[in-house]
């Protein structure tokens, strides 16, 4: 028996979840630091709000996480010059060989991915996830 639409994507975000997840252990990147690497690397000076708002997690969630990658430096801290209330994050040299190496990685399994369909296969799936997306925020009611 088939499982319905929503389930299978569920099941199918979890298993590459799953899949990023072995890769950072297997570069020993701890797995609470993968997100905070990829997201620094493509958003340096990012804030803890920010990176709260993308993992989707609560700022104290953040707040120790940093607090960790800062101290196994893999990241630092700067006062923002604009806002000495606010600080901004920056990948270290580590924290940036470890982000780069994890987004190669997860590149290349993308390309595996990709090169198992054709063309118009991966176009039209990435058209279907689109209008899944958009129904689910413009056609389902809201609670």
């Amino acid at each position: 028996m088939e499982k319905p639409l929503m389930m299978t994507v569920k099941d199918t975000y979890k298993k590459w979840r799953e899949y990023m997840k072995s890769l950072a252990l297997e570069a020993g990147i701890p797995e609470s630091y993968r997100m905070a690497l990829t997201f620094l690397l493509r958003y340096p000076g990012a804030s803890q709000k920010d990176l709260a708002e993308f993992r989707n997690i609560t700022t104290a969630s953040v707040s120790q996480i940093v607090k960790d990658m800062e101290a196994t430096g893999y990241l630092r801290k700067e006062i923002n010059e604009k806002d000495q209330r606010y600080v901004n994050l920056y990948l270290t040299e580590k924290g940036e060989a470890c982000a780069e190496e994890l987004h190669q990685r997860l590149v290349k399994a993308d390309e595996k991915i990709t090169e198992l369909f054709t063309p118009e296969k991966e176009k039209e799936m990435i058209s279907l996830l689109h209008e899944l997306s958009d129904i689910i925020e413009k056609e389902l009611p809201k609670c």
